[in-house]
């Protein structure tokens, strides 16, 4: 699945979507204003039924909330959302750097050892998505010596619309800042993880207000702004059925991401009898000059194997 994800007044976001179902490969052109993969997902999975002739358990009919006048005071935009000069009809910003992508697979044996390498034998740990980011997050400021990056944004899907079977915008986008903490690379990865869970502040109204205010005239766009982890473990990747198949492997990526780069974790195929594991998938869009480097940090703590 290929969604992107700038923000533009004008016209809605063009995300395609790519993959393989019974050895047929299929494509989607998507449009979405804050570039949802969620609901990209969920659409899929519905045109699948719509073929099978099950029928929608409703009809896509999405109400619009009635803006609430804004307060008067100083504005300023939000950390996880980032103007830009107008894109016009080309939607995507430009890029001060080059981007490259890279993804791997961890399995759940590699996520429960890192999991303990962390947490030890305790029971409070926090989930892997918010583990692995912590790592990754601190290899992030390892590469970038004197520019660590101290805020991140979180983007995952709203745990209180899940299963309402309405496709709209369900992402939550937050923040996290690491101010308070000297270094990101003297900074416990137990304490990293737990602020990725606990500290988010979610932005989702000032992200509005601030398109609001203008009366839509500016642009933005969010995945990149600040180094970006998005959450897409609760996708249904999977559950397209054509013909009585479903997809052997669903995979991200995504254009028009700022300089920080985002990181993408999604699911793996279980039960896979081709590939035989379970686990995550993770991609990776930084800028290139950054690669290698990742790459040897990603070695060293034991998220990327030697022959990757």
């Amino acid at each position: 699945v290929i969604p992107s994800i700038t923000i533009n007044h004008k016209a809605w976001l063009l995300q395609v979507t790519k993959f393989k179902c019974g050895g047929i490969s299929l494509g989607l052109s998507w449009a979405h204003v804050l570039g949802d993969p969620l609901s990209a997902s969920e659409f899929i999975n519905s045109w699948g039924l719509i073929l099978k002739n099950m029928g929608l358990q409703q009809l896509f009919n999405i109400p619009r909330s009635i803006p609430t006048p804004r307060q008067p005071g100083p504005e300023k935009d939000p950390v996880s959302a980032k103007r830009v000069d107008p894109v016009g009809d080309h939607w995507i910003p430009a890029n001060n750097k080059k981007m490259d992508t890279f993804s791997f697979h961890l399995t759940s044996s590699q996520l429960n050892y890192l999991q303990a390498q962390i947490w030890g034998p305790s029971l409070d740990q926090t989930p892997l998505f918010e583990s692995l980011c912590a790592m990754i997050w601190r290899c992030m400021a390892r590469i970038r010596p004197g520019s660590e990056p101290k805020t991140v944004t979180v983007c995952r899907s709203n745990p209180y619309k899940r299963g309402n079977h309405i496709i709209g915008n369900n992402q939550v986008i937050c923040k996290v800042d690491a101010a308070s903490e000297s270094s990101i690379l003297d900074t416990d990865l137990t304490v990293l993880a737990s602020m990725l869970v606990d500290q988010g502040v979610d932005e989702r109204k000032q992200i509005e207000e601030a398109i609001e205010k203008d009366q839509g005239v500016s642009d933005f766009f969010v995945y990149g702004v600040n180094l970006t982890f998005l959450d897409l473990e609760d996708t249904n990747v999977y559950d397209l059925q054509l013909k009585g198949h479903t997809p052997k492997f669903v995979y991200y990526t995504l254009q028009g991401v700022g300089d920080e780069g985002i990181v993408l974790v999604y699911p793996w195929p279980k039960g896979s009898i081709e590939n035989g594991v379970d686990g995550k998938f993770v991609t990776m869009i930084i800028p290139e000059d950054e690669m290698v480097k990742l790459k040897s940090e990603l070695k060293i703590i034991g998220l990327l194997l030697e022959d990757n």
